[in-house]
């Protein structure tokens, strides 16, 4: 029994480590692309507009064409359905070029490169400027900093030598 709980606890963590994304992994760019995906084109939005835009146009067919009020419902039904089912596929269309799209650019994105500074030379002007804007303590004529202490009022550590990156 010890072994698989045991077993159970370690499968637990292990799939809890394993849901976290980095910036170009599948399931990241997955829930980046569904969010601009349903943020610019929504299926169910577009059923109700066809929906709408079919019964107006199968009412005024249905007043055209047929006789009576009941010619009038049978068109606003079939033209309301026909129009969700139209409205909806194009938006689920839409839905899916925009989805896939964004997907693509989240994946393929440029590696980003590593950028370097160019550190003036130990002990001279520049030097000795960046450093003071880095400590507050800083001491131009030895080149080091007084570091705070470990805890509030404790005893002060040796002075260390400013280091740029």
């Amino acid at each position: 029994m010890r072994i698989f709980v045991t077993a159970c606890a370690v499968i637990g963590a292990l799939s809890l480590g394993s849901g976290t994304a980095s910036a170009a992994s599948s399931a990241y760019c997955h829930d980046q692309a569904l969010a601009i995906a349903n943020q610019n084109a929504n299926p169910a939005a577009g059923a109700v507009g066809g929906a709408v835009v079919g019964g107006v146009a199968g009412g005024i067919l249905g007043k055209i064409l047929g006789k009576g009020n009941k010619a009038v419902g049978l068109g606003i039904g079939l033209g309301a359905g026909t129009g969700a089912v139209i409205g909806g596929s194009k938006a689920k269309k839409r839905h899916d070029e925009i989805y896939r799209q964004a997907f693509y650019e989240c994946m393929n994105q440029p590696i980003p490169t590593q950028v370097y500074y160019d550190v003036p030379p130990a002990g001279s002007g520049e030097w000795n400027y960046f450093c003071s804007m880095k400590y507050k303590s800083f001491h131009a004529i030895d080149g080091t900093f007084q570091p705070l202490p470990p805890y509030p009022n404790g005893p002060l550590p040796p002075r260390r030598v400013c280091v740029l990156p």
